[in-house]
């Protein structure tokens, strides 16, 4: 293990000098991408530098391409969550924290063959509270909502 922890440290270096957008895409970063891609079936995997940039690139992409797609956010999601929705430019609306009857009365106004998508934290970072998951998965699929947690 040392041995290989010296090779590595004298052909790579000892970090990456910087995230992914500053020092670029590495090998060791396609490679991963590729193993992690496979080991999930999918194409394609995309490695981010953190849970917030993480959390802001998906929800502006994923809100922002679904044409006409109305997001309902919980008022106490992270900042990162609020970024990536405000980036997105999708219609949003804000329900009060853990109030699925509140969440419904949103959801029920919104027309039902409008993309939907429901925001929820699974453990609320800054408070550590819990979202009622099992509730708001019901919510979604009578609403035809996705969820992003």
């Amino acid at each position: 293990v040392l041995a290989a922890t010296r090779e590595a440290l004298g052909e790579y270096g000892a970090g990456s000098g910087g995230s992914r957008n500053i020092g670029g895409t590495n090998h060791h970063h396609v490679l991963l991408e590729n193993e992690l891609a496979d080991l999930h079936g999918k194409a394609d995997a995309l490695l981010f530098t953190s849970g917030y940039t993480a959390n802001d690139g998906a929800l502006t992409v994923l809100a922002g391409r679904l044409k006409n797609c109305a997001v309902f956010s919980d008022e106490m999601n992270h900042a990162s969550i609020i970024d990536g929705l405000r980036h997105s430019g999708a219609e949003k609306h804000i329900f009060r924290h853990n109030d699925t009857a509140h969440l419904e009365e949103l959801l029920s106004a919104t027309d039902p063959d409008r993309p939907k998508m429901i925001v929820v934290e699974s453990v609320y970072s800054m408070a550590g509270d819990v979202a009622p998951l099992a509730e708001i998965a019901r919510i979604a699929r009578e609403y035809g909502a996705m969820t992003f947690l």
